[in-house]
């Protein structure tokens, strides 16, 4: 028997006051706890807080569905996990236990679940207009105030998605309440990366970037200022949304901060400030020189620098606004090259292949005539600047992408000229002449052909067809030639399966040996045994084999929980030359250490346990067969015409009646008396028609040697089942003792319980009967009054964290668990039975049968079975033979073995393996929970204000890109000292909602902006101050990031600019290589 346990152990537990608080609905939900006068309730400890709930719940008569409801602490706020007693979430209510160990109470909220809030919070906003919905959207961002738990689930249920929903449909006023509420979302780390993982709100935040309405800019701007400086890798996802914005609509990339650059919405300088910064600080993040140029080719074509010159030259224009495009100016000529970067100013980029520069840099290069387009019209609100080329302030797209195009070919050209200087020509001559057309279609998986953007190859197909062609595209890279067309043809011949008997055929005999089924053992003799699992010879008598456990060092200060197995005291003799080796299982199993500490403390005995009582098991039902007459006349249903089914009788056309129809038949075939009452009937009254029944028994009689004729169908029509019944789990028999044999997790199981065993048991035991597998799962803790099982999943999953669940691997001995072999026995026997009366029944239709071919057809058909059913007898009394050697293997006694029937151990197996994956997932599912609770933890309400990147940005003083004044200075200062101090406020306080009270900003936005909406755009809260602080400190600080700058990754080429591209044209040698000098009328 198992360790016994007294169920009335007491149990510590601790009281609390427990309140609810009426949240079903979210927004109007109450500020205060029900009732005023907490009830005390005493939790148990050790007991799950889920089977505690519905006592709590019914203490205080709370109005919310229980199945919705969970705990929280107050005043944390920490939900407390409803699988777990309070003893296994300990670690994580600290200040819970505090409050007990100081002899106060604490307190327990019963309130709604958090995902059951999210989606009504969800559903509200879907479901609601009107001033319901501007309610809910105004309430919105008090309510992540409040519950900073609320922000993680909402971004995990999909909320981000149900605000761009709504946002999308909503009028400004709208847009600026979820907006406000987007920002409360940010200011949490885990709110910001749930806005990192959904890139459709940051396409939302850009979209609403080109809104005519002045606040729900700068409040989109704001939000993406935040989010590209929270992290750098977040510069390369904005670029992302902004592609695929522009794209969808089919504008250029970045147009809607061109259009707020240019003023087209009467933007003010804030917005200005705003909108430069944000491209300041995206391309500074920037990686590499393609990301870089592709941002700033996109903002050359829409006139940047015609934009920039006239913002410089003008007197009027904000310090902060001409600081953001002094920067941009410099960044561009810093990565072209023309001046050099201050030490550690700036990170190295990665270069590129192909030289590439911007924009500006190819302006000042003349296109030649017959790629140049027509009568480019200029921009109509082109202004005169001082710019030396103004006709191309305002390109068409096709003039990049012929400079660019011209510059790569001149490269490509440079190249082919190098590599004939070197003598490497030869070696592109020598290609063998079948690659050229494979090549030249355009291999996609040759690493050195040409490729291009897609925008590139777009607007070259614009062209028109060139008569360049770059030498790369099309030729194969000498240093890695394709491999020869016969081994391309070996893989693809390689593999070819081949076709497979039918299922169970066997084919002809052999050397007076029957050929073997796929599925079955060969009838000749088996390959030789795999070498033994443990090399060697058994360890002598005398010395104590791999033992797991130290033996008697490990003295125990407690009386533990003894585990009653049967030991096995035999296992120094060697089992004896065998499939599975000479050792026994037990030889090959590791030395395993186990807390002995902790089993001592789980498994310390301290009272008998009662006996379960059995239930008594159920009565089956039975039902009585109907008459003779009504079985006929229902089987008629399902039976085709009488005169088909004759004809398909005597032909054995099974198109016409299947299985089923002829096992119906046989259970109506008349006997003598039936025929004959029948035919008397019928001369009786020769004019009276005969019933169904009669008349359909009256036709089956005339069939010659009818009984002979169905048995011989029905057992052609049932062999293939019936052999598949007795084969495939014969089969999974085989399979499964050998998965079992060398399963490591099975081997680890027993090695891991062998060791706790014997501590327990103070014993040295070297194993035990399988047969106590079934009782692990019973053994009770003392302390927990978990399972011997739960702690054996947790110390196999801590000491072999490669183990797996071990009902998945075992699946062949899983199947065999459902199968009785007695009865397969007998229905092998069965099966060889109808065989022989098969082939009587043959002898008999043979007599009266005229068709030779039907004849020979039954015959080869009747050979073929016999074969197949001598094959099945060798095949199950090898895999019997095989079990009684694995149960030697498994320890068993010789003398026992014989006796074990296949399906108990196979079942204990199963019902072991499975308990075992139940217990194992419950442990795993623990420990991610635990996991990804200590993750959680870190980011637990901690405000993005807390992080290196902005305490940063904070803490230092933005320094002055002109001369200020000694009051701009004092008031430099005192801004700073304000930062300090709204940083360092508490934010987690929610505010109390009210509309009045509130002074609201009587500063107006200018003349020709629109009318101030709703909110305010003062900040009304500390956490707006604190987002209006962010932003201010990140538009006024000088670099573009306050960390120190990294060279950035460079291109595999000498890439500049576009503007520098457009403007210094290209080099002597480039217009040689490319032969334009040469030809008439041709100049650049």
């Amino acid at each position: 028997q198992a360790g016994h346990q007294d169920p009335g152990d007491h149990q510590a537990a601790v009281p609390c006051r427990v309140q609810y608080l009426e949240d079903s609905d979210p927004f109007g939900c109450g500020s205060f706890p029900e009732p005023r006068r907490a009830p005390v309730y005493a939790v148990e400890e050790a007991l799950a807080l889920g089977a505690q709930l519905p006592a709590v719940h019914r203490l205080l008569g709370a109005p919310l569905p229980l199945e919705d409801c969970t705990l929280q602490v107050s005043p944390s706020g920490h939900y407390l996990d409803l699988e777990l007693s309070l003893l296994e979430q300990k670690d994580d209510l600290e200040a819970f236990y505090e409050e007990v160990r100081k002899g106060r109470r604490p307190t327990l909220i019963l309130r709604t679940q958090l995902s059951v809030r999210v989606h009504a919070i969800i559903e509200k906003l879907y479901n609601s207009q009107g001033p319901e919905l501007r309610r809910s959207l105004f309430s919105l961002k008090q309510l992540f105030q409040e519950d900073k738990d609320l922000v993680p689930e909402f971004v995990n249920l999909d909320g981000l998605t149900c605000l761009i929903n709504v946002g999308a449909e909503a009028d400004q006023n709208y847009q600026n309440y979820i907006l406000r509420a987007l920002s409360q979302i940010m200011l949490f780390m885990d709110g910001m990366q749930g806005v990192i993982n959904h890139n459709e709100t940051v396409q939302w935040l850009y979209t609403l970037s080109g809104s005519p309405f002045r606040l729900v800019v700068k409040m989109a701007l704001k939000l993406l200022l935040v989010f590209v400086e929270y992290t750098e890798p977040n510069a390369l996802l904005l670029i992302r949304a902004v592609n695929a914005v522009d794209q969808a609509r089919g504008a250029c990339p970045w147009s809607n901060l061109m259009a707020i650059l240019e003023q087209r919405n009467g933007a003010d300088t804030e917005l200005l400030v705003f909108a430069m910064t944000l491209i300041n600080k995206t391309l500074a993040a920037l990686p590499d020189q393609d990301s870089f140029y592709d941002v700033t080719d996109c903002l050359e074509q829409q006139g940047m620098e015609r934009v920039v010159q006239q913002y410089l030259s003008s007197k009027g224009t904000d310090l902060d606004l001409k600081q953001q495009f002094v920067l941009y100016e410099s960044a561009l000529r810093l990565e072209d090259g023309v001046e050099e970067p201050p030490a550690g100013g700036r990170k190295e980029r990665r270069k590129t292949d192909e030289g590439r520069r911007g924009w500006r840099a190819q302006g000042g290069c003349a296109e030649p005539e017959p790629l140049q387009s027509p009568g480019s019209p200029e921009s109509p609100n082109e202004t005169p600047s001082t710019l030396k080329e103004p006709p191309i302030e305002h390109p068409d797209l096709s003039i990049p992408v012929e400079a660019r195009f011209l510059e790569n070919l001149a490269a490509a050209q440079k190249e082919k000229m190098s590599a004939m200087a070197k003598g490497r020509i030869d070696i592109l001559s020598d290609v063998p002449p079948l690659e050229h057309p494979i090549a030249w279609d355009g291999d996609s998986s040759n690493p050195d052909s040409g490729t291009e953007p897609p925008h590139m190859s777009t607007c070259r197909a614009g062209l028109g067809t060139c008569p360049y062609q770059d030498p790369h595209v099309g030729f194969r890279s000498p240093s890695g030639p394709s491999p020869p067309h016969g081994t391309e043809l070996e893989g693809t011949f390689k593999d070819h399966a081949v076709p497979t008997p039918p299922v169970g055929w066997v084919s002809p005999t052999r050397s007076g040996c029957p050929g073997p089924h796929p599925a079955f053992v060969p009838g000749c003799p088996p390959p030789p045994p795999p070498p033994p699992m443990v090399p060697g010879c058994p360890p002598p008598p005398g010395f104590s084999g791999p033992s797991a456990t130290d033996g008697p060092s490990q003295a125990k200060k407690k009386r533990t929980v003894k585990l009653f197995w049967k030991e096995l005291k035999q296992l120094d003799g060697t089992v004896g030359s065998g499939r599975f080796g000479q050792a026994t299982l037990w030889a090959s199993l590791q030395n395993v250490e186990v807390n002995t500490a902790k089993l001592e403390h789980l498994f310390e005995s301290r009272a008998k346990e009662m006996p379960a009582s059995k239930v008594p098991a159920g009565q089956m039902v039975v039902v009585l067969d109907p008459k003779r007459s009504n079985a006929i006349n229902i089987g008629l249903t399902v039976l085709p015409p009488v005169h088909i089914i004759k004809t398909a009788v005597l032909n054995f056309d099974e198109f016409a009646v299947n299985k089923e129809g002829i096992e119906k038949i046989l259970t109506m075939v008349p006997t003598e008396e039936e025929k004959q009452k029948i035919q008397e009937a019928q001369l009786a009254n020769p004019d009276v028609p005969l019933g169904s029944a009669e008349q359909f028994l009256l036709s089956l009689s005339s069939i010659s040697d009818l009984t002979a004729r169905l048995q011989l169908w029905a057992f052609k029509l049932d062999y293939e089942s019936l052999e598949q019944e007795i084969a495939e789990p014969l089969f999974d028999l085989k399979v499964g003792m050998e998965q079992l044999a060398r399963n490591h997790t099975f081997k680890c199981i027993l090695a891991t319980l062998l060791a706790m065993g014997n501590f327990l048991n103070g014993s040295q035991s070297r194993g035990f009967e399988l047969g106590y597998l079934e009782k692990v799962s019973e053994v009770k803790d003392t302390v927990h009054r978990q399972s011997l099982l739960h702690h054996l999943c947790q110390m196999v999953v801590e000491k072999f964290p490669e183990t797996t669940d071990l009902y998945s691997e075992i699946a062949s001995i899983t199947r065999s668990a459902k199968v009785d072999f007695d009865e397969l026995a007998n229905s092998l026997v069965q099966l060889e039975r109808r065989c022989r009366a098969s082939w009587d029944n043959l002898k008999v239709i043979a007599k009266h049968e005229a068709k030779p071919v039907l004849k020979s057809k039954l015959t080869d058909f009747l050979k073929d079975s016999t074969q197949r059913i001598v094959v099945l007898k060798v095949v199950h009394r090898r895999v019997l033979n095989r079990f009684h050697s694995f149960l030697l293997y498994l320890g068993y006694p010789a003398s026992a073995a014989r006796d074990v029937k296949v399906m108990p151990i196979c079942k204990l197996l199963r019902e072991f393996a499975l308990e075992y994956r139940t217990c194992r997932e419950r442990v795993l599912q623990q420990q991610k929970k635990r996991a990804a609770h200590r993750e959680r933890n870190k980011t637990r309400g901690r405000l993005i204000t807390e992080t290196e990147k902005f305490s940063g940005i904070a803490e230092a003083s933005p320094p002055a890109v002109v001369s200020a004044s000694p009051v701009q200075q004092e008031q430099a200062e005192e801004g700073h000292e304000s930062m300090k101090s709204v940083l360092s406020s508490p934010t987690d306080v929610p505010a109390r909602r009210s509309r009045g009270g509130r002074g609201r900003s009587t500063s107006g936005m200018g003349q020709g902006s629109p009318a101030q909406e709703d909110v305010p755009s003062s900040p009304d809260d500390a956490s707006d101050e604190i987002m209006d602080r962010l932003v201010k400190s990140v538009t006024h600080s000088a670099n573009p990031r306050p960390c120190p700058s990294r060279e950035r990754r460079r291109s595999r080429g000498n890439r500049k600019s576009l503007r520098r591209t457009l403007k210094s044209g290209l080099s002597d040698e480039l217009v040689q290589a490319l032969g334009l000098g040469k030809a008439p009328g041709m100049e650049v």
